[in-house]
C-alpha cells in the first residue's frame, strides 16, 4: 500500500514536471496527451489514471502552490500580517517559474482567473480578516475580489522583473494599500 501510494506521488510529480516543461515550448490547447507522457516518462494508461486533462494538472499544480502557501501562513500564525505576508510572497518568488507558467499556460480567461485565484488562496486568508467598515455580504464578496485581484496583477508585475523588490518589500507595500485598511 505504501509503495502503491508512493508510486502515485512519483508519477503525479514526473507529470507535474512535464507539464511545465512543456508549457514553456507550447501552448495548453495544443499540447497532446502523448507528447505530455513521452515528456513526462509515463504512458498514457498512467496518464489516464489520475487525469482526464492537461488542464486537469495545471490545476493540481496551482492548488498545490494554494495548499503550500496555506499551509505557511497557518504556521505563522503568531506573526504579524506583514510578516506572514512576506513567508508567503517568499514562496511565491521561490515558485516564480511554475507560476508565471501558469499564468502563462492557461487557454481562457475563465481558467486563467481561477487558477489565479488558487495560487493567492492563501494570501486571502493572511489578509482577509473580517472588515471593521460596515460592509454586507455581497459588498465583502466584492471587496475580497477587488483586493485579490490588486495583489495578483501587483505579484505578476513584480515576478516578472518588472519591479525589483523584495518579497519584505512588496508586502509592506501591500499593506499599505488603502484596500488593506479593509482587512485589518
Amino acid at each position: 500500500m505504501v509503495n502503491e501510494n508512493l508510486r502515485v506521488v512519483i508519477s503525479k510529480k514526473m507529470m507535474k514536471d512535464g507539464l511545465l516543461r512543456c508549457l514553456k515550448h507550447k501552448n495548453l490547447e495544443r499540447l497532446s496527451i502523448s507528447e505530455l507522457c513521452r515528456e513526462s516518462q509515463v504512458n498514457r494508461a498512467t496518464f489516464y489514471n489520475h487525469y482526464g486533462s492537461p488542464k486537469d494538472i495545471l490545476t493540481e499544480i496551482c492548488w498545490d502552490h494554494a495548499r503550500e502557501i496555506q499551509k505557511i501562513a497557518e504556521e505563522s500564525k503568531g506573526a504579524s500580517t506583514e510578516e506572514r505576508l512576506t513567508k508567503c510572497l517568499s514562496y511565491i518568488y521561490d515558485n516564480k517559474d511554475s507560476v508565471l507558467t501558469i499564468k502563462d499556460a492557461s487557454v481562457d480567461e475563465e481558467t486563467t482567473n481561477a487558477n489565479m485565484e488558487a495560487l493567492i488562496y492563501g494570501l486571502r486568508q493572511v489578509m482577509d480578516v473580517r472588515s471593521t467598515v460596515d460592509l454586507d455580504d455581497a459588498e465583502y464578496k466584492l471587496a475580497t475580489t477587488y483586493y485579490s485581484r490588486a495583489i495578483l496583477y501587483t505579484i505578476c508585475q513584480w515576478l516578472t522583473g518588472e519591479v525589483d523588490k523584495t518579497p519584505k518589500e512588496i508586502a509592506q507595500f501591500l499593506m499599505k494599500l488603502p484596500p488593506a485598511e479593509i482587512y485589518r
